[in-house]
């Protein structure tokens, strides 16, 4: 699958130097490519840069420095009439709706249709379609203050993807929704990537947004890209430690030192965190029964942890208390470290001390 939007060493600056000081960027040096067909999410925290990099999508904003490839075009070096050929390309999903509220649902959806210059009787058929393809074609004479905020997303979306674009940049499209109303406006994305190939660049804060449908991720912080790669890998095994704050907030699969204290003053034995995440290596996830099984005369409860999947495969931690003889123990954790990560929490205790 070859990439439809390539950042190659993309440096965006706002404002001029200031006594020779030049503004830190808001995108430093970005190198990333999206592959065409995949639901990417580009996730970091509030000033991270990611509206910064989809409006260099659209050329809505230039680069400083750095090149900038939409579907083989060098959006740098465009004319007008060449931007406005690719932006008819690209719809795009905004967090407040942006709808016309004097108009109606339909008129909503046709506007861009009609600045395209289509006729009435090819626009009016294309919005029919499109309400009932986002599940909303009872609202279509309905004014968007009449509408919840999970209906009037769907009308963004419809009117984003009345001209057919290859690219969807949804920019928190879901952060102003509740929890029930944002898995429908995922699902719906999810259907427009599967049903009609449209490449998703979902912009957000939230990674859970991002384990729910994205195929790629790619992390900000400051204007500088962490890491970025398949979720599942990004997920199982961060390279960074905001990374991985990200994925703690999501899966909460691993206690924190506080809870560590209170399950060690709960629990005897031996309390050890054990990772479960899909390795080719071992064929499939950790096997903690069959470890102890082979050890033999140690007891194991769970007392912490969870277990989601991503794309089919599983994703997170369980802490356990182990209890038996120290030998055994130990042998328990060496040969659950040769299948995967372990955090043994009596070991960290007596280095800290």
């Amino acid at each position: 699958m070859s990439d439809i939007v390539t950042f190659t060493d993309v440096t965006k600056v706002f404002g001029k130097p200031v006594k020779g000081a030049t503004p830190p960027p808001a995108l430093d040096h970005i190198t990333l490519g999206i592959r065409e067909g995949s639901i990417t999410g580009v996730i970091g925290y509030s000033g991270a840069g990611k509206s910064t990099l989809v409006r260099l999508v659209n050329a809505l904003e230039t680069p400083s420095s750095g090149s900038v490839q939409v579907d083989g075009q060098e959006v740098t070096t465009l004319g007008e009439t060449g931007l406005k050929k690719l932006r008819s390309t690209i719809g795009m999903v905004f967090q407040q709706f942006n709808l016309f509220n004097s108009r109606s649902v339909a008129a909503n959806v046709a506007y861009p249709l009609k600045l395209a210059g289509w006729d009435k009787a090819k626009r009016q058929a294309r919005v029919k379609e499109l309400l009932e393809f986002v599940g909303i074609a009872d609202k279509a004479k309905a004014r968007p203050t009449q509408l919840s905020g999970g209906q009037k997303q769907r009308v963004g979306i419809a009117r984003a993807l009345a001209t057919d674009p290859k690219i969807l940049l949804a920019d928190e499209a879901t952060s102003a929704l509740d929890p029930e109303t944002t898995q429908d406006v995922l699902g719906l994305l999810t259907k427009i990537n599967r049903e009609l190939g449209t490449t998703i660049l979902v912009i957000t804060h939230e990674m859970h947004v991002v384990r729910s449908i994205c195929d790629d991720v790619a992390v900000l912080e400051k204007g500088a890209l962490l890491e970025a790669g398949p979720v599942y890998d990004i997920f199982a095994y961060p390279k960074n430690a905001s990374t991985r704050r990200f994925i703690d907030s999501t899966i909460q699969d691993q206690p924190s030192p506080e809870t560590v204290a209170r399950l060690r003053g709960r629990y005897d034995g031996r309390l050890v965190t054990v990772s479960v995440v899909d390795r080719a290596e071992v064929g499939g996830s950790v096997d903690v029964a069959a470890v102890l099984q082979r050890v033999g005369n140690v007891h194991a409860d769970v007392v912490y942890g969870s277990v989601t999947e991503i794309g089919e495969r599983p994703i997170g931690s369980l802490t356990y208390v182990l209890r038996g003889d120290e030998t055994k123990l130990s042998q328990v954790v060496r040969e659950l470290r040769e299948q995967t990560d372990v955090i043994d929490w009596n070991a960290e205790n007596e280095e800290a001390a």
